[in-house]
């Protein structure tokens, strides 16, 4: 009898963290560049912040949980193997500076091995550049690199100027590497 409860308990417990990644989400897309506070996000669950750090080692892995979870549903929606898709959610990302300064800030703090955005960034990264490979086409590496240092780039110019068209100047990026030989 102790093990349903027990069982209960972490199946309550997971169906709670998914909830408070749910929520945050939605309230980081909805944000401005400050992003919500730890505090709205718990209002918003119905819990206090420390009921919310508690399904998380720490507040940075909440974030970078949220970021996760940012990039699981975001597969979901947009086809990321052809262009068409990339520019999809480059144009939704400029509608989410909450999400953005979040992601920015993770990509800084990820600099310190020991920082749990640390191992999600490289991994991150990684895919980001198959992706790209994927996209581009074979022996187009560092045009792949470009590309995804460009897109990193551009939205921490888009934070400080609002009005910088990072999505035409992606496409016209794009557009130059491929006019670009493959093994120049």
């Amino acid at each position: 009898m102790a093990t349903k409860t027990r069982r209960g308990s972490y199946a309550k417990g997971i169906a709670r963290r998914a909830e408070i990644l749910t929520i945050a989400l939605a309230a980081y897309q909805a944000s401005g560049r400050q992003g919500p506070t730890l505090r709205s996000i718990a209002d918003a669950v119905g819990v206090s912040e420390a009921a919310v750090l508690h399904y998380f080692d720490s507040k940075d892995d909440l974030l970078v949980a949220i970021l996760e979870e940012r990039d699981r549903a975001y597969s979901e929606i947009y086809d990321l193997t052809g262009l068409e898709g990339v520019w999809a959610l480059m144009e939704h990302t400029i509608q989410t500076p909450g999400l953005v300064k979040l992601f920015v800030d993770m990509s800084a703090a990820a600099a310190d091995p020991r920082h749990p955005a640390h191992r999600f960034m490289q991994r991150r990264s990684q895919q980001m550049a198959d992706l790209a490979v994927q996209i581009l086409g074979p022996g187009r590496e560092w045009q792949a690199r470009v590309m995804v240092a460009a897109m990193e780039g551009f939205q921490i110019q888009w934070l400080r100027d609002p009005s910088a068209d990072i999505l035409g100047d992606l496409k016209r990026l794009h557009s130059s590497l491929m006019a670009t030989p493959s093994g120049a």
